[in-house]
């Protein structure tokens, strides 16, 4: 630092405006995680196990999405991912607390997304990758909760599985991402 400058540390509150924000932003969510359920289950259905899961998955990251857009803020992200998993953990979803665990570690990665590339000049290139690294946190989820699955059949294919689905998490993550995104771009964040 040249002489005379001073480092200024930038501080965020939240104010009861952003809490109300993230409050909708969750129940909003859980209804469209719960909603998510039946999307997978058409989608696999309909169009098999990889299209299906990049039709639907992007669904269960949008907490994060919508709380980033709207409070602009860090930890947004991560609490709009993971309130709003908890509201569907407590509705009769398959998942059950399961959603819980998924929904905090899809919101810690979207979150870090947005730390590392900064809550201040969101673009919709910002969310889809927070999208896709919610895709990620899905992943680590997965491999936590159901390892014992994932390499039931062999290690070779059980990591071609591993690769294939984070592909798919990824994509469904970013595509849904972008969505929400510009939906929220182009009515509500600019009216906030």
């Amino acid at each position: 630092m040249g002489a005379g400058s001073t480092h200024a540390t930038r501080t965020y509150y939240y104010y009861i405006v952003d809490f109300a924000k993230l409050g909708v932003v969750a129940v909003i969510a859980s209804i469209i995680f719960y909603l998510a359920w039946y999307v997978y289950d058409f989608g696999t259905t309909l169009l098999g196990p990889i299209l299906g899961v990049i039709v639907s998955y992007g669904l269960w990251y949008t907490g994060a999405i919508m709380g980033a857009v709207l409070v602009r803020k860090p930890g947004s992200a991560f609490l709009g991912e993971t309130l709003g998993a908890f509201l569907e953990a407590i509705l009769p979803t398959p998942g059950g607390f399961t959603n819980l665990v998924y929904g905090v570690l899809q919101g810690l990665a979207a979150e870090l997304v947005y730390l590392y590339l900064g809550y201040r000049n969101l673009t919709v290139i910002t969310s889809a990758l927070a999208g896709a690294a919610s895709g990620v946190g899905a992943l680590i989820a997965n491999f936590a909760l159901y390892r014992e699955l994932i390499f039931e059949v062999s290690p070779k294919e059980g990591a071609i599985l591993v690769a294939a689905v984070a592909l798919a998490y990824a994509a469904s993550g970013a595509l849904w991402a972008a969505i929400v995104h510009k939906t929220l771009e182009t009515t509500v964040a600019r009216r906030a």
